[in-house]
């Protein structure tokens, strides 16, 4: 059984009122808990800082906070998730003046990682259901309009990993709950995020790693067909770091090369 935080409180319970709750009004971290630590905390926190900055809240949560509650609950490995809504207001969009922010922190045992990723890699399908095109006020951050994912995730059961994600004009964006990288010709790409998608701290890590290692890369606009054409695919997101992709629906992957290179450098000791 987790544990549940609600502004500082254990086993508390929101305000129905909660914006975040009428709205999706607010953001959210989704972390890796490893010995009572927070892997990338510092990346995490300033995501979260400059969402909360984007979207006018106040912060009502200290990293201490979260650590604090993350030794408390004595896990090894923890998936911890953090939610910041505006706060409580009545009817209507308005924001109304002073309104105090809220936080509700969720800590689980972590889950292993995919067998299937050591094992040739996964599989991934590729979804009917579209991610917007969002406004640059909102692009890029973690907010928790998460409906196109939660349509999108009722698309499969446990046959595939994850689902790949395009915007209305079939850009691949990402995946539900991953970023995507493609490996064609040594040049490691990921999609361009600025109209659409999470801009996750494992997707930040891969690119930064690979450019400090003379890796080429591109952050730039992905289809169907650079799919098919890419000789290698991985995944990334904050709680499995970096997992291999061996097919996306009939098409196959195998080759790893550059995907193994960067596992052995990225996530041995903590996520993989």
């Amino acid at each position: 059984m987790g544990i549940v935080i609600v502004n500082g409180v254990s086993g508390a319970s929101c305000s129905p009122r909660d914006r975040g709750l009428q709205f999706g009004d607010g953001l959210f971290e989704t972390m890796l808990g490893v010995g009572g630590g927070v892997v990338e905390l510092g990346r995490h926190w300033r995501r979260l800082q400059d969402g909360c900055r984007r979207l006018g809240i106040h912060c009502p949560v200290t990293q201490e906070e979260v650590l604090t509650a993350l030794r408390a609950a004595e896990l090894p490995r923890a998936v911890v998730k953090l939610i910041v809504t505006r706060g409580d207001s009545g009817r209507g969009y308005r924001c109304p003046p002073a309104l105090v922010a809220h936080w509700v922190l969720f800590i689980d045992q972590a889950p292993e990682y995919p067998q299937a990723a050591r094992e040739g890699g996964v599989a991934v399908t590729v979804c009917r259901t579209r991610v917007p095109i969002e406004d640059e006020a909102i692009a890029g951050i973690k907010h928790l309009n998460r409906l196109p994912q939660v349509m999108a995730r009722r698309e499969w059961n446990d046959e595939y990993h994850d689902g790949l994600l395009m915007d209305p004009d079939g850009r691949v964006v990402e995946g539900c709950a991953n970023n995507l990288f493609v490996v064609t010709g040594g040049v490691l790409k990921t999609p361009d995020l600025s109209r659409s998608g999470v801009h996750g701290v494992m997707r930040e890590r891969v690119l930064e790693h690979a450019k400090a290692n003379g890796i080429p890369t591109r952050v730039c606009v992905l289809d169907r067909d650079d799919l098919s054409k890419a000789e290698e695919v991985f995944l990334t997101n904050a709680i499995y770091g970096i997992t291999p992709v061996g097919s996306i629906e009939s098409h196959r992957y195998s080759a790893n090369t550059l995907t193994a290179r960067l596992v052995a450098s990225l996530c041995r000791g903590t996520h993989c």
